[in-house]
């Protein structure tokens, strides 16, 4: 073992300063004093690696100390020289800042105090002057690891001590001999000496830069604020990149592992917060989803300083006047929705956590930290918890038991804030206290999940009773909380079971007594801890929450479920962990409203799908049936549920009123995150499908649960596809037609839901049934559930009686005959539905079908009736009848068409002209009666002069109307005969009106459009026996009423006469 003086020298190097021990001793021994000075150097190089970069767990950001340890290990370092608390020497670089990148030689000096660097200084252009350069770090690993190759001289003062008078002289002179650029100060200094009025010569003794540190002297490792303050500004102003980002997130990991080791930790975190406030109106912070994460950390780690155990009363209240100006500040961000505060119990004299009375608007982030200053280390009870010794001081607290049945102790103090004094302790370095009150906490999680279970099972079973309310944190619950209290409770805890093994030798001074401890780091074995640390992190994810209304808090929300789950999934499961594993998946389905996985929850908590397909993997090898139970009631998510609670049967009305809801309140369902819940709910789903391959009962279960839950039709179509390619994915084998039949199911529920619309998938949705369908082979369906009758008749139809299929399920002529039959009569059906947009290609469909074909005729002529098929849709349907040889059908669909027509007398290009002049011929090659009835409905409909003209000039030209035979004969009519006599009328009179309607308010550069006008008009007065004499009779008559417009009816004069 070590003497004692050695020890002793270690002890008081790293704790007193160099001054005391000078003033306390009038001689203190050569050897000694060297002995101090060695153990006074830094003796751990992570302390050295935590200086040199923002963060050191990733291999980017340590390769400044990586650099340094390189250049230590391959003998840069030159002429190491430690002079009482001065270390200096030169460093070599290769890789230097000389022409051509050649070598450089740097040099280096460091001072240091009670194992701290206290200054450096490097003539390269690497350090920031705020963590150490890479040649810095070599001189100082080169000290760690080989304090005996470095000279060790004791400080200068006590050198020159020993010196007479002549050597003083003599070591002057050489001096300044050999840097002559000192001669100025040299020379200053020695007129202050024959000044007797001087401060060198009032003060007695002189500065010696190698004596160490004072007693006024801040003991802490260097770090320059006005570098750090520029530092931090540039990340601030650059947040919206990446890597500023990434960079701003390992500060506050460097702050928190500085808090274990020096005081620099809240010192660094004050210059981050008042830079951020700082800066605030020049950034878009609301923007920037960067400032509430940082925020979220820099509350918590106000809270540790808050909550540090060594703070005594004054630098306390020193943090909370800090914390106080600062929400004070306008850039101060609000607090959340997860709202609590703290207060003090002075009868009970502990704290504990209640409802936030006053508004949201007057909280910020920082007012949790301003809470945790009335919280205290002194209640006896806590204390018991932290010693290692423990005594039952008493059987309850505040109402609620000390210690549960076998003897443990309980925490009863609001979670959150009880995991944030476990944050404390061991952001201070208290290790083994943060284990055993995070085991407190955790127990006592554990004793309210099992005794609210045990009071919801006696209120269901004993329904005449009122329903007890179950006791819980908040309606928020754990998860996402801005505290993280679950993901400190599981890190502290599984951190624990990891170094179980490492010694500590930290001294406690927080309570009225001093504990020395020598105990193993954690004294509970490695399964406990992983133990409780997985049970805890089970109940706090499993617990059900009211989902926060801030768009921000819900994204973190599900983050943070995320993140519990992947730390899950970290653990190793033995046989131990998945028997908690199965017991905290029953007390979670059986658990009532406390349980997010319970028979009924609250219409707006948080659905937990990842955690239940966690559960579900977790635990499908070991307890199948519990795992589907599970699994099944997980797939709900409430929030988009319809039903109310006055539309629910009676017996569930009944049952809901026993049942004691853990939310008590609601808002409208404004989720921002709504798209990633349904994605968690499909990777459940798919799950629970994928796994029940083989098992009918199974999958009929399955399927009913995505039907009844599911309202995402992308993410129903998903699994439609994942199902068909369970079944058909085996090769070499037939298909499964149980697996094709859930994903037939499927694809129909997707168009059930889709029918109304609202995807731009439909169209690829109906294929896809459509090919679900021929898979399986023929089958029975109730087409308007799934299709529109536009999609029946289209593709529905085409793909069903098209030759492939028939090749596909082969086949043969009868089942062919009478698949086509059942296609006729859904043809017949969409027709009626939506005769608009189906006669037509009812009508195609049905043209080998006689019967069906008459029945869709007759569907159309009624439709027309009814109106509801337009004229133009009706033209088409004729024209199509008149092309296959059905003239009188033909007739009558476009005599419907031309009852429905509307013309006005302006209208000279209307898109019904053509279909006009093709019925006009049609009703000509039929007969007189039909072309009697026709005319009659056109002048009736028709006020259009142009379009009148061109169905008369039809009807009595030489070659027109079409024969019976399909050809064209010479079949011309007269004018002013029946039956086209009042057609002739008709445009006479239409021409007339049209002729006096332009020329009130005609312009001079119509006038020529104008007098053609009048001759089209003239050509139809000659087709009358006195149409030369109306027409003479029309001009004059427009000479006297518009003879103002001279020049018009000149042009008029001039072509007419």
């Amino acid at each position: 073992p070590p003497p004692l003086t050695e020890i002793a020298a270690k002890v008081a190097a790293a704790n007193i300063p160099y001054q005391l021990v000078e003033e306390r001793y009038n001689r203190v021994p050569e050897p000694v004093v060297l002995k101090l000075i060695t153990w006074s150097f830094p003796r751990c190089e992570a302390d050295i690696r935590r200086y040199t970069a923002l963060a050191y767990a990733t291999n980017e950001l340590d390769v400044t100390f990586r650099k340094g340890v390189t250049l230590a290990e391959s003998g840069a370092i030159r002429q190491p020289v430690q002079i009482g608390f001065h270390l200096s020497g030169i460093v070599h670089d290769k890789s230097g800042e000389g022409s051509n990148n050649s070598p450089c030689n740097f040099n280096v000096a460091v001072t240091f105090d009670r194992c701290k660097v206290a200054s450096s200084t490097c003539n390269c252009q690497f350090g920031d002057g705020i963590f150490f350069c890479r040649h810095v770090v070599a001189l100082l690993i080169y000290r760690i690891r080989n304090p005996r190759k470095v000279k060790l001289r004791a400080p200068i003062s006590d050198t020159l001590q020993k010196l007479t008078r002549d050597q003083l002289q003599k070591l002057t002179q050489y001096l300044l001999s050999r840097h002559a650029n000192v001669l100025p100060t040299a020379q200053e200094i020695a007129d202050c000496f024959s000044d007797a009025n001087s401060s060198i010569n009032a003060v007695h003794g002189a500065p010696d830069p190698t004596a160490g540190a004072g007693f006024q002297d801040e003991n802490r490792w260097n770090l320059d604020d006005r570098h750090v303050i520029d530092h931090i500004r540039q990340l601030i102003l650059d947040s919206a990149k990446q890597a500023s980002a990434n960079q701003l997130f390992n500060l506050i990991s460097k702050i928190r592992e500085m808090m274990k080791r020096d005081c620099n930790g809240a010192r660094l975190l004050t210059l981050l917060t008042e830079e951020i406030l700082r800066q605030g109106p020049n950034i878009q912070w609301q923007h920037n989803d960067v400032c509430g994460k940082l925020w979220d950390q820099i509350g918590l780690l106000w809270i540790c300083v808050v909550l540090n155990p060594r703070n005594d009363r004054d630098s306390k209240t020193k943090v909370l006047e800090l914390l106080k100006s600062w929400s004070k500040d306008p850039q101060c961000p609000p607090e959340d929705s997860f709202s609590e505060t703290i207060t003090t119990n002075t009868s009970r004299g502990r704290t504990c956590f209640h409802e936030l009375q006053l508004s949201l608007k007057c909280r910020t982030v920082l007012s949790r930290a301003l809470d945790a200053g009335s919280l205290r280390w002194d209640d006896a009870h806590l204390k018991l918890i932290l010693s290692p010794k423990r005594r039952k001081s008493g059987r309850f607290q505040g109402g609620f038991a000390n210690f549960s049945s076998d003897g443990k102790p309980l925490w009863h103090e609001s979670t959150p804030i009880a995991c944030a004094r476990v944050e404390a302790l061991r952001s201070h370095g208290y290790a083994n206290e943060s284990v055993r009150l995070a085991r407190a906490v955790a127990r006592t999680i554990r004793e309210n999940a099992i005794s609210g279970f045990k009071l919801y099972q006696n209120s269901h079973q004993n329904q005449k009773d009122a329903a007890v309310p179950v006791k819980r944190n908040n309606g928020y619950g754990l998860v996402g909380h801005p505290l993280n209290p679950i993901h400190i409770l599981f890190d502290t805890l599984t951190t624990a079971a990891t170094n179980g093994g490492k010694p500590s030798f930290k001294t406690l001074h927080i309570f009225h007594f001093t504990l020395v401890s020598w105990e193993l780091t954690f004294m509970y074995s490695q399964k406990l801890l992983r133990k409780e640390a997985f049970e805890v992190c089970l109940l706090g994810v499993g617990e059900q929450r009211c989902m926060p209304s801030n768009a921000r808090a819900q994204e973190k929300v599900l983050f943070c479920e995320k993140m519990l789950i992947e730390q899950l999934e970290s653990l190793t499961l033995d046989d131990e962990l998945i028997q908690v594993l199965r017991d905290v998946t029953t007390l979670l389905i059986e658990g009532g409203p406390g349980s997010g996985l319970g028979k009924r929850v609250h219409r707006e908590s948080v659905p937990i799908h990842s955690f239940a397909n966690y559960l579900f993997k977790a635990l499908l090898p070991y307890d199948r049936k519990l795992v589907f139970r599970m699994g099944l009631q997980a797939m709900r998510m409430t929030v988009l549920d319809d039903v109310a609670p006055a539309e629910m049967p009676p017996a569930e009305a009944a049952q809901e009123e026993q049942m004691p809801l853990v939310l008590p309140f609601t808002y409208p369902a404004t989720w921002s995150v709504i798209g990633d819940l349904e994605a968690r709910q499909y990777q459940l789903a798919s799950t629970l499908l994928q796994t029940a391959i083989g098992e009918v009962m199974l999958l009929r279960l399955v399927v009913e649960s995505v039907q009844r839950n599911m309202r995402n039709a992308s993410h129903v179509f998903q699994l439609s596809h994942d199902a068909f390619k369970c079944a058909t994915n085996q090769t070499g084998a037939v298909a499964d037609s149980t697996m094709l039949n859930v994903a037939l199911q499927l694809a129909m529920q997707v168009l059930r839901m889709t029918i109304q619309g609202g995807t731009w998938r439909r169209t690829e949705m109906v294929g896809w049934l459509v090919t679900c369908a021929t898979e399986i082979g023929l089958c029975a369906l109730t087409w308007y559930t799934l299709f529109t009758p536009v999609e029946a008749s289209t593709m529905v139809a085409g793909c069903v009686i098209s030759p492939n299929t028939a090749m596909r399920l082969n086949l043969d002529p009868r089942e062919r005959e009478e698949l086509y039959h059942n296609v006729c009569q859904m043809a017949m059906q969409c027709a009626v539905k939506d005769p608009q947009s189906c006669a037509l290609r009812s009508l195609t469909l049905c043209e080998t079908y006689t019967s069906a074909f008459d029945a869709v005729y007759h569907v159309i002529v009624d439709s027309s009736n009814k109106r509801r098929i337009d004229s133009s849709q009706l033209f088409t349907i004729a024209r199509y009848l008149d092309q296959r040889g059905l003239n009188s059908q033909a007739f009558t669909v476009a005599h419907a068409a031309t009852r429905r027509l509307r013309v006005p007398f302006n209208h000279d290009a209307h898109p019904a002209a053509n279909d006009l002049l093709w019925t006009t011929q049609l009703a000509q090659s039929l007969g007189m009666t039909e072309l009697e009835e026709l005319v009659l409905v056109i002048v009736n409909k028709v006020r259009c002069a142009s379009v009148l003209s061109d169905v008369l000039r039809t009807c009595t030209s030489s070659i027109s109307g079409r024969m019976p035979n399909g050809t064209y004969g010479n079949r011309g009519l007269r004018a002013d005969r029946v039956p086209l006599r009042p057609l002739l009328e008709a445009s006479m009179a239409a021409y007339v009106n049209t002729i006096h309607s332009k020329l009130s308010h005609i312009s001079p550069r119509h006038y020529t459009e104008f007098i053609g006008f009048l001759n089209k008009a003239r050509e139809t007065f000659l087709l009358a026996p006195d149409g030369h004499s109306q027409f003479g009779r029309l001009l004059a008559n427009l000479k006297t009423i518009y003879k103002g417009k001279k020049k018009l009816l000149n042009l008029v004069a001039s072509r007419f006469g």
